[in-house]
């Protein structure tokens, strides 16, 4: 077969015009692909842990998941009495408050060696135990707070419910409770197509997990922000450049304390969360003076909720309607007057009562006027918890007996009357 030239040469044409539009597609392809562009590569190290929890400390109300390998039928689910013992398969009652999950990890292996062939242990927290933090400083509320025992992200991994059937049937100590889980179980899981959505969904209920966690626990873990808003907020003097979190320090690193100092600006200004850490139990949060008052940073960290936006305050006595009420944060005397209806006429003074910083109580009486500055002695800021009570005066009183005498009769002149009649 032969080809004359301008064919020849024709054809050359279609091939150099077709690999023109496949060529940059190619090139392209390569310069996008990781592969072809080692500093666009994310390196391996970006999937290691963070290990957040380092250095939690195991204690009482902590729920365990322990795996044992090779021995799979030993892992289960292991509640922290208030003895600070777990009750484990073999070794029955051991001790473990005061240590880490690593620590734990390598104790196990050395005990559990007399049993298993290299053994392989790994402890997981299920269920994290209340955590109680100490909050000093500039804020509005110091004092000790307790927030609620919460569950571990993985806890449905953690807690399902192939692992919890089979987990509790290591001794009769816990066969009333594999019993009572069955049972449980039976009667649930046709509610849900699947198991991760029936342990799921179930968790709160379950009775065996109830028996450990007290039937109660928060779904989430608290950061340094959160114990800053329950105290009530940061105030106009506060801060936030250097807050202070004193922390314990694991058995196995000697034991004590350590302090961070943490720059919350960027929290306050940007919502940046990078400094707003995670709390541990018995963590001490300090936050500093500042020498100039900064009342920007007040509507700034009701925005980003480092302070709360309301006040509970209890208001009684002489006005329309006395009840519990919500102010806004830094609501001053005169708005809890105006959210409960006008003063009643003739009254007396009003009666502030509140508990101070040191636990000691506060009785204030104030000669309130609407008309004086926000903040003022005769218009204070309200907090939260105050009780605030608008007295009778005996003149308050008198007109009372007056107003129910006089209710029937019509005109000015016979309450005059009377008024005259009671002078005498």
């Amino acid at each position: 077969m032969f080809f004359w030239p301008g064919r020849f040469s024709k054809f050359l044409s279609i091939i150099f015009f077709f690999s023109a539009l496949f060529c940059p597609e190619v090139i392209k392809s390569e310069i996008n692909d990781p592969f072809f562009s080692k500093e666009k590569q994310i390196p391996t190290s970006y999937l290691n842990s963070k290990k957040e929890l380092e250095d939690y400390i195991i204690g009482v109300g902590d729920g365990l998941f322990i795996e044992f390998y090779p021995a799979l039928e030993l892992t289960g689910f292991f509640s922290v009495n208030e003895e600070g013992e777990v009750y484990l398969p073999r070794l029955n009652e051991v001790n473990v408050s005061g240590l880490t999950t690593s620590e734990l990890e390598i104790l196990l292996e050395e005990n559990y060696s007399e049993f298993l062939i290299a053994p392989d242990i790994k402890v997981k927290i299920a269920i994290f135990k209340e955590t109680k933090v100490i909050v000093t400083g500039e804020v509005r509320y110091p004092g000790s707070y307790t927030f609620p025992p919460y569950k571990s992200a993985s806890s449905p991994d953690f807690l399902s419910v192939d692992k919890l059937s089979q987990n509790f049937n290591f001794g009769s100590k816990y066969s009333e409770e594999l019993k009572n889980f069955e049972t449980y179980n039976k009667k649930n899981t046709s509610e849900v197509p699947n198991k991760l959505d029936t342990t799921e969904k179930n968790y709160s209920k379950n009775p065996i997990i109830e028996k450990y966690t007290g039937g109660r626990y928060s779904r989430n873990s608290k950061n340094i922000s959160d114990v800053i808003r329950k105290a009530g907020g940061i105030t106009s003097l506060s801060d936030l450049t250097r807050v202070k979190v004193i922390r314990n320090i694991p058995l196995g690193k000697g034991g004590g304390k350590k302090v961070a100092v943490l720059n919350l600006n960027e929290f306050l200004n940007e919502y940046d969360t990078n400094n707003n850490i995670r709390i541990f139990d018995g963590d001490k949060i300090f936050i500093p003076a500042l020498k100039n008052n900064n009342e920007e940073q007040i509507a700034k960290s009701v925005v980003t909720g480092l302070s709360p936006r309301f006040v509970e305050v209890n208001i009684y006595g002489r006005v329309d309607n006395p009840g519990t009420f919500k102010l806004p944060l830094e609501g001053t005397l005169s708005d809890a007057i105006d959210i409960t209806g006008p003063i009643k006429p003739l009254s007396g003074k009003v009666v502030l009562i509140r508990y101070n910083s040191d636990g000691t109580l506060k009785k204030e009486k104030i000669s309130y006027s609407a008309k004086a500055p926000r903040g003022s002695k005769r218009n204070p800021y309200i907090k939260e918890g105050d009780l605030i009570t608008v007295t009778s005066s005996v003149l308050g009183k008198t007109t009372d007996v007056i107003q129910e005498i006089t209710a029937p009769l019509q005109g000015i002149y016979f309450t005059k009357e009377l008024i005259d009649s009671f002078g005498n």
